[in-house]
């Protein structure tokens, strides 16, 4: 944490940190994870000297500072709590729906315990007035390109252990393919013990639809981004797009098809996603996803219209995704169109 405090804790880093938060999630109750103490100081400080009340809470406060600091956030006095290593488990503020994360995660448990801390929902007794439809997360330590979706089984009391390769950079002179941590290049002597120590002013943030990275492909069925089935073994789930809003559809085995919801894209794909996740294992998500490379089978191509057994690039998955909709799209069409309000008008 100090090697990744040597590269954060630097005040241009800082300053765009602030500016991406005010451009994404300014009114939004925030958690800040930090890699040290030191560097947890400079990021609430930054902040407060931009006239957003920040607060900071580490492991060497005492109880009773830490209350008074969690009070004075959960009544909304402060907009911003960073925190290093004490809020990762066992707090609570479900109007919470900002997290950024300062800090790696070597471990996905870690960083879904963390982005966890927004991902709360709000019971409207107890919040009153309080509305909240996502968590947005602005990650600046690459957890999230490292671990991918947050739906996937982890022991959250265990330690997972690391896949691949060991990291590796390029040597600047010599290009050589050298081990990340090495001061000097094995294969021509060039000094690398300063490299990267120029100072970072600015960086560019890439938006990720976590969903997109769910344990299941969805496949668009007809090309026109309206109509989206995901299958596993036991359930399947939908969205369908009609009338200027979005229709979540799940059913399977021993399930009659229902309605899942109505609203956003993103919404309805989350919704969709759960059902399957609710209904499948991970076992059966990754048995199905290796459908993904393999031609459809004649018994497949039996059951769909004449076109498709042209499709020479027709995947057995995309022959199953279709083949359920064939299926199931009477009770699609009637649980849609009883949603939709000019056509539920009509029934």
């Amino acid at each position: 944490m100090n090697e990744v405090a040597g590269i954060m804790n630097r005040a241009p880093v800082t300053d765009e940190v602030i500016r991406h938060w005010r451009e994404k999630a300014s009114d939004r109750p925030t958690v800040v994870f930090c890699s040290t103490v030191a560097h947890a100081e400079n990021v609430a400080a930054a902040f407060n000297d931009t006239d957003i009340a920040a607060a900071i809470i580490h492991g060497d406060l005492d109880g009773a500072t830490r209350r008074r600091i969690l009070a004075a956030y959960a009544l909304g006095e402060i907009r911003v709590i960073v925190n290093v290593a004490v809020l990762t488990e066992g707090w609570d503020h479900p109007p919470t729906s900002c997290v950024v994360l300062l800090r790696p995660s070597s471990y996905k448990s870690t960083m879904i315990q963390m982005i966890g801390r927004g991902l709360r929902t709000v019971d409207p007794e107890e919040y009153p007035g309080v509305v909240k439809t996502d968590c947005i997360v602005l990650d600046f330590g690459t957890s999230s390109l490292t671990h991918g979706t947050l739906e996937q089984d982890v022991d959250l009391n265990g330690r997972e252990p690391v896949h691949g390769p060991a990291p590796s950079k390029i040597c600047p002179e010599c290009e050589a393919q050298i081990p990340i941590a090495v001061t000097e290049c094995p294969f021509c002597g060039a000094d690398l013990s300063r490299e990267g120590s120029a100072p970072i002013h600015s960086f560019i943030m890439s938006e990720i639809d976590l969903l997109k990275r769910s344990s299941f492909a969805w496949v668009d069925l007809f090309g026109d981004d309206a109509a989206l089935m995901a299958n596993g073994f036991n359930a399947w789930g939908g969205i369908f797009f009609l009338e200027g809003r979005w229709h979540a559809v799940g059913g399977g085995k021993g399930h009659t098809a229902r309605l899942l919801g109505v609203g956003e894209r993103a919404i309805c794909l989350a919704q969709a996603d759960d059902w399957l996740n609710t209904n499948e294992t991970d076992e059966s998500a990754f048995k199905s996803k290796g459908w993904l490379k393999q031609a459809a089978t004649e018994k497949q191509l039996q059951y769909l219209p004449t076109e498709f057994r042209s499709d020479y690039g027709l995947t057995r998955y995309r022959a199953s995704a279709l083949m359920t909709f064939k299926f199931n799209k009477r009770e699609i069409r009637e649980l849609v169109a009883r949603a939709a309000p000019s056509l539920g008008r009509a029934a």
